[in-house]
């Protein structure tokens, strides 16, 4: 185990007996990400690894690119344990520098393109990174300055590489592939390999340390349980810089032997011509991009005989939507659950009825072990709800540099809770019910926001829902129901109570106010910014309260 992190963190809740278990079923292994390339190098050298609509490049040249890159990197003074902070879109080069740093046995530590000086910065200090990889320029925005700015307030921060036009100062990436491969040692499958910061959508973001054999049990999972293998061309719109992308589709097809097809800016059109041109098979992503590759679809534009399979998390699957991902795209949609801490956890499988997909979030991947806790961490009777608790092999090793935040979050036994609240049935199907912060405390009353936002979800008028907590004086909160309306007449807040009325909802959990917005804030994976809604309609009646004095 790699220094890097105390190894208590990392055998807590993996035991000697655990991994055992996870090897035999084929979620851990010796194998690394570096073993991995070089083994798909060799059983198909010009076959396709990687393209962005632009840039294609075979598993070779992304080997070759790669142990070049690595070889550079090293010259620069990076290797085995150091972290390395990449900040680049969905292109070629995020595959091979993702490669590039496992083969030195450092550690990558990804963050999405859209995060600016302050967030990089902490990463950097909360990481020491002694690099930082960037693009030059993505979406208008100066990559490339920010980066060197960052470099000139920390010291330790030694290497700013530059994807693109690298300005004085800074080395260009290109510069780095010139030289010998890397040929020194490389890492185990239990050393630290990434670290995934969480999106702060409820909490300031943490550090979440996994090895690849961690990680990569989640690709390996997905490609067992949807059957992925050499045949099959994965979609990517969700960024390679997040642990949906690096699962779901940078690992994911590495593990099976398949190429994948990156978008470096989301757009319906577009996606469906990548998919159309390169023959992809699957994707993943959040819901509402289901929709809107519905409407762009052309039949006579785009072929998508071979697309089979979309994935998604995050928030409910309407039942019209899988109908239409199986009526316009062909293909079916499976409900998946998961977050940074534990990758995947439940999927709903090819062959489940419509019905499942709507209404659980799928059942326990292989190796992985879910439970549901009381308040007083005891299991929750079948059907009734609790916090969702998991043990298994793609359970991180634990928060970077946070003993404290770790501890907390595994309990003695080793399990590790969610926040998540859910229910499971009797084929151990599990439906997420909500979070145990998103709880609308109403004059003493619990009430789940998620309850209320699957049925808003239904009414004809409303294609997208988010129901949060407003401060009031007299109970302590109410409801408010933000909602995107679908064409036609707004919804009303008469209308939204009446409906919830007929589906036998209490008086209590009934929205008291309705703000109607034409886009819910998300994280660029899809996830609602709840705590800005929150911050929107407290804002609103202070604005209000004052207006009335």
């Amino acid at each position: 185990m790699s220094a890097s992190i105390s190894p208590s963190l990392a055998v807590a809740h993996h035991t000697p007996e655990d991994a055992l278990v996870y090897r035999e079923l084929g979620m851990w292994a010796d194998e690394t990400l570096p073993d991995v390339v070089e083994r798909n190098a060799a059983r198909d050298p010009g076959g396709l690894c990687a393209a962005d609509g632009h840039v294609e490049i075979t598993f070779a040249e992304a080997r070759d690119r790669a142990w070049s890159l690595a070889g550079g990197l090293a010259r620069r003074g990076i290797g085995p344990g150091d972290r390395v902070v990449v900040q680049i879109p969905n292109v070629v080069d995020a595959v091979v520098t993702h490669y590039a740093i496992a083969r030195l046995g450092a550690v990558c530590v990804p963050r999405m393109p859209i995060y600016r000086r302050r967030e990089v910065m902490d990463t950097v200090l909360r990481t020491d990174a002694k690099a930082l990889i960037v693009a030059d320029r993505h979406r208008g925005f100066d990559h490339a300055s920010m980066a060197l700015e960052i470099a000139e307030q920390i010291p330790s921060l030694t290497t700013v590489v530059v994807l693109g036009e690298a300005p004085p100062g800074g080395v260009a990436y290109a510069s780095l592939l010139a030289g010998e491969p890397y040929t020194g040692p490389g890492p185990t499958a239990d050393d630290v390999h990434v670290i995934l910061f969480t999106s702060g959508s409820t909490a300031d973001p943490k550090g979440v340390v996994h090895s690849f054999n961690t990680l990569a049990s989640c690709a390996r999972g997905l490609n067992l349980v949807l059957g992925h293998d050499t045949t099959h061309r994965a979609f990517v719109p969700s960024p390679v810089m997040h642990q949906t992308g690096i699962n779901a589709g940078l690992l994911s097809a590495a593990l099976g032997g398949f190429a994948v097809v990156l978008q470096p800016v989301w757009e319906p059109a577009r996606a469906l011509e990548l998919i159309s041109r390169y023959g992809c098979t699957h994707s993943n992503g959040a819901t509402p991009f289901v929709k809107m590759l519905a409407d762009a679809y052309r039949p006579a534009e785009h072929d998508l005989s071979r697309f089979r399979m979309f994935g998604c998390g995050g928030a409910p699957i309407p039942p019209a939507v899988v109908h239409l991902a199986q009526d316009v795209l062909g293909c079916q949609l499976v409900a998946v659950y998961g977050q940074t801490e534990s990758c995947l956890q439940t999927i709903t499988r090819l062959d489940d009825p419509v019905e499942r997909v709507a209404s659980s979030d799928g059942r326990a991947v292989p190796g992985m072990r879910i439970t549901l806790l009381d308040d007083d961490g005891n299991p929750v009777r079948g059907g009734e709800e609790g916090e969702i608790c998991s043990r298994g092999p793609s359970v991180m090793l634990g928060y970077w540099r946070d003993e404290r935040a770790t501890s907390a979050t595994f309990d003695q036994d080793g399990w590790l809770h969610s926040g998540d609240l859910g229910r499971m049935d009797a084929d151990g199907y599990l439906r997420v019910t909500g979070r145990k912060k998103d709880i609308i405390i109403r004059g003493g009353v619990k009430i789940a926001a998620r309850e209320i936002e699957e049925l808003l979800l239904e009414h004809p008028a409303i294609t997208d829902v988010a129901v949060v907590a407003m401060p009031d004086a007299r109970l302590g909160e109410r409801i408010c129901a933000y909602v995107v309306p679908a064409d036609g007449p707004e919804p009303v807040l008469s209308e939204i109570s009446a409906y919830l009325k007929t589906h036998g909802v209490a008086m209590q959990k009934l929205p008291e106010r309705v703000e109607v917005i034409q886009a819910l804030p998300r994280t660029v994976t899809g996830k609602i910014e709840k705590f800005r809604l929150r911050a929107h309609i407290a804002d609103l009646i202070e604005v209000e309260r004052t207006q009335l004095r």
